[in-house]
Formats: structure tokens, sequence, C-alpha cells
């Protein structure tokens, strides 16, 4: 062979094969992850491998030529056409039925008869010889190929037959574009074969053509892929980031060293309050910075640019409607050419603040009369009796019970019984100045915390003050009604120096001073201890109660909002005493904290409600939920999860059936053993509740940290929403973070229908309360079990 016949078959040969491999690279590069790249990737280097193994066919003599025909120019070729089928059916895998398996097996047909057909009757049943015309070598094909050549042209034509029934069931414009841009490419590899063969065909007999030409011409379907790539008929990574700065919700800023902003994002153009980027081209960003911050932030702007990114840095911005939006910027520096430009990403945060702000509130505040709560004033006090330990100032605690309240709320109802509070409040803010705390504690008890008194005239010139303002009436539906209060004092440093001792003794001269009319206030003094004398006496009976077992539960019906089904109950304690008759668990719960004798109750308490449960689930209550409450001291012994897990075991209910309702104060100040005792206590499979959420203690970051499956909003929340329109806003609220949070929302103290119908509108999961059943014994909930 002479160097212009080598010249001429390098030529026609290798330059197609180069090509083919560069598309194939520039496939697999867009996106190697993906399917169809990758099987568009292997057709084209099965299409080079066919053009370059007929390169080597014209090299080496025609008895090697032969088999290198038989072995790897047509197992090429016939690859490449059942991997295009499988690339076409994959492409197009939503419009059709096929499986996996069943897919591979039809783009395979011929690839399996050619080998079955080779293996079983031998090369020469398929090709006859070789025929040498000049310096070409032509395969002579046997009568038998022309099968295979049938199926690779019934092949080609299923490929456009399935692009365009793809394109036709196609249910977006998006798919449709990608089948079309393949029909296309199979389009023109069709049209180039057919016109190659009218050449062959014409010119054939006048002048030698090679047979290698309709080889040749399946580089026209890797070209027309190529060319049409461009319209994302192939997924690619770059057009996948290129959605996601388009799409993301996310503000995304590209701005120079001057804050100039050269290309904004749509989330951008949205928080900023614009509809076209041209509107912001070349606009400073510092122009939406608020003027207190703008000058910080241009000077921390330009000390940091180009060396120090920005993370979490707080900014405020007003847009283009005059809105004020809280952000976060975290920015990334980036070259194009020789400048360098600052990619700032923008989050929204002005919700999340608002959202802080609402919970931080409620933490920290009653929320019918904006006062602030038990908490609020608990930390006020630790930290005045601490600033006081120096200086000889007194120290007050003030404690107002108000006296025939429950009288406004049997008359009128709690609507304006709340309203008598909030009047009750602003009486209060008007006796007292910046020295003084005035908190409310819950229900109808105002806490008031006297700082720096340098006498004892000076707090009980403000007890008679305040015993003044409750001798006016307040006038609710246009009665009058005289409440009074009854008001109990003590002094640090002379009844107590801790914060609980002056509270409790507070709390104790307010007792002396309702057993003694009411109407009045009292000093603490050593003598009033006579009144918790009846305390004494329960303690001596509540620690013979377990042992003669006169403790009993009563079960509060929990609802499903949605349904109207029962699907569960809270498990509550009552104490039949023998000698003092039915005792409130407001009676001696906290003494039973107090002595310690809570953890034998408590554990009674689950046991007894377990083996009730088991007696459900055997009757064939099934998803029925029982709720036990927890102390904190019986939550925070070392063996509590054991016990648990020894009653569940001993009882046989299972775990799922139970919730264990924790208060927000317990998990707050012992936040890492709450979190440790959790989760092995869902790791059994129980529930973890929330209960009384919202009264003082509890924050989202706390909620996030700890495995609570149910949020049980108080009922003084459930009773706002009858009140005014904020206690609505406030359960909303509630709500939406529960939900956002992944948790069950349950409402405790349902007492109307309004209150049904706004929570169940609100969305909110679970309901109990007077309006469905009070607590009822044992036998009474057996019987509306039955009736459900």
């Amino acid at each position: 062979m002479s160097d212009y016949q080598s010249i001429m078959l390098l030529l026609f040969f290798i330059f197609p094969v180069m090509y083919m491999i560069d598309t194939a690279l520039v496939i697999i590069r867009r996106n190697a992850k993906h399917i169809e790249n990758r099987l568009a990737f292997l057709t084209i280097c099965l299409l080079a491998s066919m053009i370059f193994f007929q390169y080597l066919e014209q090299l080496l003599s025609a008895e090697y030529a032969l088999n290198i025909s038989a072995y790897m120019v047509y197992p090429a070729s016939i690859a490449a056409v059942s991997m295009s089928v499988l690339l076409h059916l994959t492409a197009t895998n939503s419009y059709h039925r096929l499986s996996r398996w069943s897919t591979i097996g039809i783009a395979f047909i011929p690839f399996i008869m050619y080998f079955l057909l080779l293996a079983i009757r031998g090369r020469e049943y398929l090709l006859e010889g070789v025929r040498v015309e000049g310096f070409w070598k032509q395969i002579e094909v046997a009568p038998a190929m022309t099968v295979i050549y049938g199926f690779l042209v019934m092949y080609s034509l299923l490929n456009v037959a399935i692009c365009l029934i793809a394109h036709y069931k196609a249910n977006n414009s998006v798919d449709r574009k990608r089948f079309m841009v393949l029909f296309k490419a199979n389009l023109f590899y069709q049209l180039a074969t057919i016109g190659v063969l009218i050449v062959y065909t014409a010119f054939s007999p006048y002048v030698y053509i090679s047979d290698s030409v309709i080889f040749l011409t399946t580089i026209i379907w890797s070209i027309s892929l190529r060319v049409y790539m461009k319209n994302d008929f192939l997924p690619s990574t770059s057009k996948k980031y290129e959605l996601l700065y388009h799409f993301s919700p996310t503000a995304i800023i590209m701005i120079d060293k001057n804050m100039i902003m050269k290309e904004v994002n749509p989330g951008a153009l949205r928080i900023l309050g614009f509809e076209k980027e041209e509107e912001l081209e070349n606009r400073s960003l510092s122009e939406f910075i608020v003027m207190n911050e703008r000058k910080d932030m241009e000077e921390a702007f330009a000390a940091s640019f180009p060396k120090d990114a920005w993370r979490n840095r707080e900014l405020t911005i007003v847009n283009r409607k005059g809105q004020k939006r809280a952000i976060l910027a975290d920015t990334e520096m980036m070259a194009e050419g020789k400048d360098w430009f600052l990619l700032m990403v923008i989050r929204d945060i002005t919700q999340q603040q608002e959202e802080s702000r609402l919970i931080h509130f409620l933490a920290h505040h009653d929320t019918l009369t904006k006062l602030p709560n038990r908490y609020h004033f608990n930390r006020e006090l630790e930290a005045s009796l601490k600033a006081v330990k120096s200086s000889k100032a007194l120290l007050g605690v003030m404690l107002i019970d108000l006296d025939r309240f429950k009288l406004i709320n049997d008359t009128l109802g709690h609507q304006f019984g709340d309203q008598a509070l909030i009047d009750v409040a602003q009486r209060l803010r008007q006796n007292v100045d910046h020295r003084h705390l005035l908190a409310r504690l819950g229900g109808d008890e105002f806490i008031i915390l006297i700082k720096e008194a340098e006498e004892y005239d000076e707090i009980v010139s403000l007890a008679e003050n305040i015993h003044l303002a409750f001798q006016l009436p307040i006038t609710l539906q246009g009665q009058d009604f005289y409440l009074g209060g009854s008001i109990g004092i003590s002094v640090h440093p002379f009844d107590d120096d801790s914060s609980d001792g002056l509270i409790k003794r507070a709390d104790i001269a307010m007792y002396n001073a309702k057993h003694s009319g009411g109407n009045q206030y009292r000093l603490y003094t050593n003598e009033m201890i006579a009144l918790v004398q009846r305390d004494v006496k329960l303690e001596k009976h509540l620690r013979k109660a377990l042992k003669r077992k006169e403790f009993v539960l009563h079960y509060q019906p929990q609802i499903n909002l949605a349904s109207g089904q029962l699907i569960g109950a809270e498990a509550l304690i009552r104490w039949q005493s023998v000698e003092l008759g039915m005792v409130h668990p407001g009676e001696f719960i906290t003494l039973a904290e107090q002595t310690g004798l809570i953890n034998e109750i408590g554990q009674w308490v689950i046991a007894e409600a377990c083996q009730q449960g088991k007696l459900w689930q055997e009757q064939g209550w099934n998803d029925f939920m029982l709720s036990v409450n927890v102390s904190s001291r019986q939550f925070m012994q070392p063996d509590f999860v054991n016990k648990v897990q020894e009653i569940l075991r001993s009882s046989g209910l299972e775990p799922d059936r139970l919730c264990l309702e924790i208060t927000e104060s317990m998990v707050v100040n012992n936040l890492n053993v709450a979190r440790k005792m959790l989760d092995e206590l869902v790791a059994l499979g129980i529930h973890i509740a929330i209960d009384d959420f919202g009264t003082g203690y509890s924050s989202l970051s706390v909620l996030r940290q700890l495995p609570i499956a149910i949020i049980k909003i108080d009922r003084s929340f459930i009773t706002d929403m009858d009140a005014y329109q904020g206690g609505l806003s406030i359960v909303k609220t509630i709500v939406s973070m529960g939900h956002d949070l992944q948790k069950q929302v349950v409402a405790e103290g349902v007492e109307t229908l309004d209150q049904y119908e706004q929570l169940k509108q609100l969305g909110c999961d679970k309901a109990q309360g007077y309006y469905y059943h009070k607590p009822l014994p044992l036998l009474e909930f057996n019987k509306l079990l039955i009736a459900r």
C-alpha cells in the first residue's frame, strides 16, 4: 500500500473516530452520573470502535480482514444499534410500561441473534469472503446476513417511532422539546443513510465505492446529537446548577468591589421588591441597607474585600416597597478574568425573627395581661437578691390572690373573667413604678418584686395603696364586682435569703390573709406556720395512701379533631382518702414532690395506666394512646428509664401506646440529662409530649434538640382565643410552628363549641377538655368506650 493510500485511509477513518470520541467525552463530562449520558457515551464509543476496526480491516491481509469484520466490525455496529435503542427506551421510560429487564432484552435481540448464528453456524454462514478492489477490501456477506441487516434497519426506524410516540404522549414542554431533539438526530441520520445508498446504487456500476461509506453515515447521528445537545436533551451538570441558581428561593447577588450589583437571581429580585434584573443593574447594594447600619456595613465590606468571607452576617434592608427585612448574608470570592467579584447568598430571616420574638415573649410574659410571668419574675428575683447582698437595702416579695374571682367566671363566664384579670393588671400597673416588677403567676395570682427598699414603710405603703385600689369595683356587663385581694408579704433579709423561700413565705402570709377573711395584707411571721399544719396532716396520710390503695385513676378522653374519634386518654390521679375524703391533686401533688413520695406515686400511676391500657389493647382498641404526666423529681431519677421499661414488660402494653408528658421547665433546666433520658425512652418506642406549652420556658432551639413528638398547648391559650384576637393568633402560631417541626399538637382545656371549631380550622391535631368530657372514673370511661 502506497503512502498516498495510507494517508487516504487515515483521513477516511481516523478523523471520524477522533470526532466521535471527542463527542463521547463531551457527553459524559456533562453529567457522568446520569444513565442517559452513559448510554449515549457507550453508543458513540461503539460506533467509533466499528469505524476503527474497519480501518484495521483495510490495513491487514484478506485472511485477517474477514475475522476482524466477523468478530469486531459487525459486533460493534450491532451493539451500537442495540445500545441506541436502549438509550431511546430509557430516555422515554415515563411514557411506556416496559420494565428495566424487558427494555434491555428488546434492545439486544439483534446482538444476541448475531452471536448465536456465529457460534452455531460459523463465520461462513454470515460472511462469504473478501473481495479486493484496488487497495480496498470489500467483505462479501452471505444471504443470512440480510436478516441481521433487516433487524438493524427495523431498529433504526424503531428509534424514530419511540421519539415520535414519546413526543406525542409528553405532558410537559420540556420533555416534548427533548424528544423532538432526539427525533431530529435520528431523522438526519436516516436521510444521510438514504442519500448515501442512492449514490452508492447509482454510481457503483461505474466507479468503485466501498461499503464503508454506508457505515460512516453513523457520524451524522453523532454530529446531530452534539449540535442539539445545547437544547438539553442530555442532562448537564452546569445546567443543573444554572437551574438551582434561577429557581432557588434564596437570594443570590454578585457584586463588585464597590458593592455594585452585577448579577441577581429571581430570589434577589423578590427580596428587594423588583421584577426585572435590568432595574437593579449598576445599583449599589448599600442603597437598600437601613441608614443606621449602612456605614458599618460599608466599612466592614471595604475591610474584608477580597480577603475575608462573611458567614451569617445579620443585616436589615428596606426593599423597594418600603418593607424592612432582616437578612443573613454569606459571601464567597470569585474571579472572572482579572477582576474579583463577591457572590453573596442572602436568606430572609424576618419571619424567623418574628417567631423567635413571639416565642421569647411567650417564655417571659403572660399572654392575657402582657405582664411578666413566673419564669421572668424568678430570674429577676434571683438577680435582685445577688445585687442587694452587698448593701443594706431591703427586698420585698408581695403575693396577691384575688378574692371572689370565681364569682365572675360562674356568673358571666371565663371571657369576662379574663377581662377582669386585664383590668386588675392595669390597676396594679398604676400603683407600681420603675423600682418594682409586677408579674402574673397564673390564674388569679399576681406578684410584685420591691427592689432596694430603704425601710419597711415603703413596702407597707405600697401594700396599702394596692389594698385601696381593690376597694374600687370592676364593672362588667353593667355589673359592679368587688373582688378584693389577699396580700402576703415577705422581706429579705429578715424572712429568708433565697428566692424560693421568699415566695413561699409570701404565700404563707397571703394564705393567712385569705383565711382571716381576705381583702387585707399580711407581713410574714413565724407564727403563720400553724396554717401549714394541714400540709403536715396531708403528708401523714399521704405516706400511707399507697399501701392502703387509696389512689385511683380518672381518664380524660382525647379526641382526633379531624375525625372526631376517641383516640386516647390522659390518666389523672385522684386520692380517695379514708380520713380526708376525695383529695384533689392540687392539694397533694406539690406535697408529694417536696417529700419525695412523688417517685412511688408516679411509678404507680404509670404501672396502673399501662395495665389498664393492656386490657383496652386486648379488647381491640388499636391505636389508643394513654398519656401519663411525669413529675420533674420522678423524671430525674437515675433509674427512671429502667423502671418504665420494666413496667412495659410486665404489663405487656405496646410501647407506642404510651405517651409520657413532661413539663417545659424539666427539660430547660436539665437539658443535657433530659436529652439523654428522652432519647432512651423514645428508643423503647414511647411517645414524649411537652405539657402546658408556652407557659414560660420553651424555645425553638430546645424543641429542635429533643425527641418530642407532641406539643400540648396550655389551656390558658385556648381560653385566650375567645378573649381577644391576639389569643387566636398565638394559638395559630403554636400550631403552625409545631407542624413545621413535624410534631403533633394537642389543645388542652377545650370548653366551648367555638374553641373546638377554631382549633379544627387551625389544623390542631387533638383536643381534650370539658367540651368533650371531664376526667371520668374507670367504670364511666369504659361505658364511654362502649358507646363510642
